[in-house]
């Protein structure tokens, strides 16, 4: 007597509270109005249901969605086309093999079904081999007649879902980590006018100042300067190569050499020198920036 044919897709899909505002989905529901949630949900469901990681996108297959949710083909078509521009579903896919999925998709096909001893599945319909929890290379993988096998799930590639404790004690430590990053980067800044306070005799406030702004500017996460990009640096030649160019564009450099403002190297209080005092904190550097 046959056996019963083995299930292969799924009863249930685990769907993100985030849905709804997912950047994707808004996109979608924006351009073909509040009906096409329910459309792309019952598209889900078909896929989760049927073959469990795709489903192929034919003539029937816009009814059946339309029928039972209860817009017209053409709504269903339409939202089809946004979700395949914004990539809720693989355009790769979809334009290779007329199929609708995601990476998203498969992964959470393959963590409901890494119980099962066998999962039959077309290995060209697979996004990313790497993220599915089957081993793709497997020697033991055995080809059925045309392009389908069916492969032994891997379960080492799995891995267990984090919960909200644990993403949220991750975010606190990501933060903590760049604060401090942004920090260090921030004294590395006052080192760097350091350095450049000797030169001021020699290059005029305005120069130095000019110099400083454009080498210490950092990069978006605040992490590095400009200067830290350079795979060779030395200040004073940089400094001749500047003083150059502004040479050649005829500035006038040492325009003014009173030093006053921003790098001031006289303490304003007494009228001492601020080089024995540490320049005074850099004269205030952080304003400089």
């Amino acid at each position: 007597m046959a056996g019963r044919p083995a299930k292969q897709g799924i009863d249930y899909f685990p769907i993100d509270v985030g849905f709804f505002t997912d950047v994707k989905v808004r996109k979608i529901s924006r351009a073909c109005g509040a009906s096409s949630t329910s459309i792309l949900i019952c598209l889900l469901c078909n896929i989760y249901k049927d073959d469990g990681y795709y489903i192929l996108w034919d003539e029937d297959l816009p009814f059946v969605i339309a029928d039972t949710v209860g817009v017209s083909e053409g709504a269903v078509k339409e939202v089809l086309l946004k979700a395949l521009q914004v990539e809720f579903f693989s355009r790769e896919m979809y334009d290779k093999y007329n199929i609708l999925t995601s990476n998203g998709i498969q992964k959470r096909f393959f963590l409901a079904t890494y119980q099962r001893k066998e999962t039959s599945i077309i290995k060209d319909y697979l996004i990313n081999c790497a993220n599915n929890p089957i081993d793709c290379t497997n020697n033991s993988i055995n080809h059925a007649d045309n392009e389908q096998s069916k492969v032994k799930v891997n379960r080492k590639n799995i891995k267990p879902k984090e919960n909200s404790t644990n993403v949220e004690q991750k975010k606190a430590g990501q933060a903590k980590k760049l604060a401090a990053a942004k920090a260090a980067t921030l004294s590395r800044k006052k080192d760097f006018g350091k350095n450049l306070v000797p030169y001021m005799e020699k290059y005029g406030k305005e120069m130095i100042r000019a110099f400083f702004d454009y080498w210490s500017e950092m990069n978006k996460s605040e992490t590095k300067m400009r200067f830290e990009k350079q795979p060779t640096w030395e200040v004073a030649k940089r400094l001749a190569t500047w003083a150059n160019k502004e040479k050649f564009n005829g500035r006038n450099k040492n325009a003014d050499t009173s030093f006053s403002g921003p790098f001031n190297t006289t303490n304003e209080e007494d009228g001492t020198n601020a080089d024995s005092a540490g320049i005074k904190e850099l004269i205030n550097v952080v304003r400089i920036g």
